[in-house]
């Protein structure tokens, strides 16, 4: 059991301290990685900037339009300095591209800068980015990449890590990186935008909830991330503490096999492989989406961890569409389609999850194999550890392994084009589309709509167009959503945070409130 203890009344002047749940791995902030890049938008800045809805806003640069269909210009925000004194010009930002573009390994940005064929510093201030194709999100994908000074050239991991190369235009400076320990970072007094009030931040990583929770009700922290149901009821018995959450763009959904037409794991009632593959029958894709009870699993599993799923993306989010509901839950409804389907008995079928990778992930599959056994299918689980079970689901025949199984994605950009493109498209390998599209779902019409919407810069018509395409994939039975992972923080009273749908822990948005 937790033991509450009381949060110090003071921290040092100017200071915030946080909690992390997860180690920064490195220090290139060209290497993607969610934590990292949590920690590092301190230090370094994009052209845009992702507000807390994940839209992008102006950053590095004031502005940017379409020259042609192929063609983004940028005009850069004058009077910029890095933090080595150096005036951030264009020559910098097609550099910093540039070498995103270039940097090897398994984690880069190279997915979100694909199809761009050029990079040009135009002007002093002016940069033209060229694309093989019409590409309407290439202002939300750029705001992912960190903008660094030419003058760094061949940078490496360890040059960054030790600090010399560790240069950004941020409101915060790097100040040291103990590995397995800390980040400690300090104010930009020179900063271009609004001066932070803390003259220092320091994440500091403690991966284990009891101890983040301990850490904060002791005082040797002012706020810890990742405050999940687990802590949230220690938490709030304590008068010095404040929560905050927000739903994150985190979706975790059940995919299915409807690439085979006999699946590995799916048998009869009495455990002999079937001649077809019943996930192939909308009937019983639709039934199993009816069976599932998002509600009872955000309410009685999950608690505040999850909110229950409407559709693909979040509210908020570019392609949301507010008409837009999941078939509600009906046992009745799904076991008349099973029937319908010539499925009346049932069949048998193994889900398979992973155990370490999400918020009560084999915790929900157990759940989700007790609803699915009201409507007549018996399903059996699998679960594994993250690093064995994503090795299986990637697969090596067009599609996963499995015949059922628990993923999760997200919208990083605020944008249902990421899942779409990502999850729903089928797949094509050398388009590099429908990457993660493990259950192999193919439907000619939502990849047109999907296409279409790529290839549309009007944002009302390209909404238009995600939202029929998230439509139809859903009344198809493309993936069947479940729940939206939630983000909650806990921090001492006096503090205020403005919640981040990707879930990000900003110092920036971390504010001392007036005590009442």
């Amino acid at each position: 059991m937790l033991v509450l203890l009381a949060v110090a009344v003071g921290t040092a002047a100017q200071e915030l301290r946080i909690g992390f749940k997860a180690e920064v791995t490195s220090a290139d902030p060209h290497v993607l990685n969610g934590q990292n890049r949590n920690v590092w938008l301190h230090v370094y800045e994009a052209l845009a900037i992702h507000d807390s809805q994940l839209r992008p806003v102006p950053g590095l640069a004031l502005s940017w339009r379409t020259v042609d269909p192929t063609t983004w210009e940028f005009v850069l925000r004058p009077n910029v300095h890095f933090h080595n004194g150096e005036l951030m010009t264009a020559a910098d930002v097609e550099y910093s591209i540039r070498r995103a573009m270039a940097v090897k390994g398994a984690r880069t940005f190279r997915t979100y800068l694909k199809g761009i064929t050029s990079v040009t510093a135009t002007g002093p201030m002016t940069v033209q980015v060229k694309t093989s194709t019409p590409n309407p999100t290439v202002p939300d994908n750029l705001g992912l990449i960190a903008i660094l000074p030419k003058s760094l050239g061949a940078a490496s991991e360890e040059t960054f890590a030790n600090g010399r190369s560790a240069i950004g235009t941020g409101p915060y400076r790097f100040g040291s990186w103990t590995h397995g320990q800390r980040v400690i970072l300090a104010r930009n007094d020179g900063y271009w935008g609004e001066k932070e009030p803390w003259a220092k931040v320091s994440f500091e990583f403690i991966p284990r909830e009891p101890a983040r929770a301990s850490a904060l009700l002791s005082g040797s922290v002012d706020l810890i991330d990742g405050a999940t149901a687990n802590l949230a009821y220690s938490l709030t018995r304590s008068q010095k503490v404040e929560l905050s959450s927000v739903t994150s763009y985190m979706l975790n959904y059940l995919g299915l096999d409807q690439f085979r037409a006999v699946s590995p794991y799916i048998r009869d009632n009495q455990g002999r492989p079937m001649p077809a593959n019943p996930l192939r029958d909308l009937r019983v894709r639709r039934a199993m989406m009816l069976a599932v009870n998002r509600e009872a699993i955000v309410q009685y599993l999950m608690k505040s961890d999850a909110t229950a799923s409407r559709q693909i993306v979040p509210t908020g989010f570019v392609g949301y569409d507010a008409g837009l509901q999941l078939p509600r839950h009906d046992e009745a409804a799904a076991r008349a389609l099973l029937a319908q389907a010539g499925y009346a008995d049932g069949f048998r079928i193994t889900l398979h999850c992973p155990n370490n990778r999400y918020i009560n992930d084999a915790r929900m599959c157990e759940a989700l194999a007790q609803q699915m056994a009201r409507i007549g299918i018996k399903v059996e689980l699998a679960a594994m550890p993250f690093a064995v079970f994503q090795t299986r689901l990637v697969g090596t025949a067009g599609a996963s392994d499995f015949s059922m199984f628990l993923i999760g994605y997200g919208s990083v950009t605020g944008d249902a084009m990421t899942g779409l493109v990502s999850v729903i498209r089928s797949r094509d390998t050398r388009a590099g589309l429908g990457a993660n599209n493990y259950g192999g779902y193919s439907n000619p019409g939502v990849d047109r709509l999907i296409d279409e919407a790529a290839r549309t810069f009007d944002l009302p018509q390209r909404e238009a167009r995600l939202a029929q395409a998230a439509r139809l994939a859903i009344q198809d039975g493309a993936i069947i959503p479940l729940v939206h992972l939630n983000a909650t923080w806990a921090m001492r009273k006096g503090l205020a945070i403005t919640p981040r749908a990707d879930g990000f822990t900003m110092a920036t948005a971390v504010r001392a409130v007036p005590a009442h």
